[in-house]
């Protein structure tokens, strides 16, 4: 299981330290990159380090020098806490460029606070050069989402699903804090007797645009207390999920939760430019406004999950052949 989140994690937040930022062939200066998301509801974090590399010619592929750096120090303070992440390494897929296992640090003593305190990361190269940046830890208890009684059927009560929250001890710093609302059918597809688990984000409503049938999501916001999906959207993203498939038997709904992501401001400006899943993450360097790493490049932010299950009538799944 560790094992698993481990490399759950190290996939969030690798960095590609040479992409548009840095041209081989201008004069070349070396950069290095820190990339470190908490998620503060788990006490197992990652961090990475790398750096820009020069190579012969114009392909920055034919690289074969690993640029992720072992040997740094990596310190995280927060409240009256102070944590030291141990380096280790692991192994890559077989396809990946670079062979040699790869260079992380890591610490599973990290523990939530019950009230938003300041952060900071340093991490101390063996060169000597400094990276660090600051933020605000989003407690684990900074949210609670109001649960709904509901059901999605195929004669709901009202035209659209509505969720809200509240804040505890955030009146102060409530804009500090951003939020990501999603709603999520989780099903499992057979294919040739392989069961695969999958998953299906559904937009608040579909827009009608020249080019068709337009998805629209939640945005980001501070501040936000409520979010909507209506129930049009919730059957045509149930449709979609076999959608071209006549075999509607092959897929079975497991079930629905409504997902709030609670983060801090420098990650939420990443998340919105990726418009993607937190947990698909896979950090370029080639957007400078996404950086916040003083004395370099890189990520450093911390987000949270709170989500809630809702509940689907077995009528409303059978309904599209679905088990």
């Amino acid at each position: 299981m560790k094992s698993a989140l481990l490399a759950i994690l190290v996939s969030a937040l690798v960095f590609i330290s040479c992409d548009d930022q840095v041209n081989p062939k201008a004069d070349f200066e070396e950069v290095y990159v820190l990339s470190c998301i908490l998620r503060t509801d788990t006490t197992f974090q990652v961090a990475t380090i790398s750096r820009s590399y020069d190579v012969e010619g114009f392909d920055p592929t034919s690289n074969t020098v690993d640029p992720f750096i072992k040997g740094a120090k990596i310190k995280l303070f927060y409240g009256d806490n102070v944590i030291e992440f141990r380096d280790t390494a692991i192994a890559r897929p077989p396809d990946a460029r670079y062979k040699n296992p790869m260079n992380i640090y890591y610490t599973n003593n990290f523990k939530s606070t019950t009230i938003p305190v300041n952060m900071r990361i340093e991490a101390k190269l063996p060169n000597g050069k400094i990276l660090s940046s600051s933020s605000e830890l989003i407690s684990i208890y900074s949210v609670y989402i109001n649960s709904i009684s509901v059901p999605i059927s195929s004669n709901p009560l009202s035209d659209k699903l509505n969720f809200t929250w509240g804040e505890w001890m955030l009146t102060q710093t409530s804009t500090r804090v951003y939020y990501a609302p999603e709603l999520i059918i989780l099903y499992t597809q057979d294919k040739g007797g392989v069961k695969i688990k999958k998953q299906k984000k559904v937009p608040s409503f579909y827009a009608n645009t020249i080019n068709g049938l337009l998805p629209i999501y939640p945005q980001i916001q501070s501040g936000m207390k409520s979010a909507s999906f209506e129930m049009d959207a919730i059957k045509r993203a149930m449709a979609e999920i076999s959608e071209g498939d006549p075999q509607k038997s092959n897929y079975k709904i497991d079930g629905v939760i409504f997902r709030l992501l609670l983060m801090d401001a420098g990650l939420a400006s990443y998340y919105s430019l990726q418009k993607t899943f937190l947990d698909e993450f896979s950090v370029r360097v080639n957007q400078p406004d996404v950086t916040n790493i003083k004395g370099g490049l890189g990520i450093f932010g911390n987000y949270t999950i709170k989500q809630i299950s809702v509940d689907m009538t077995r009528e409303f799944i059978s309904s599209f052949g679905y088990n």
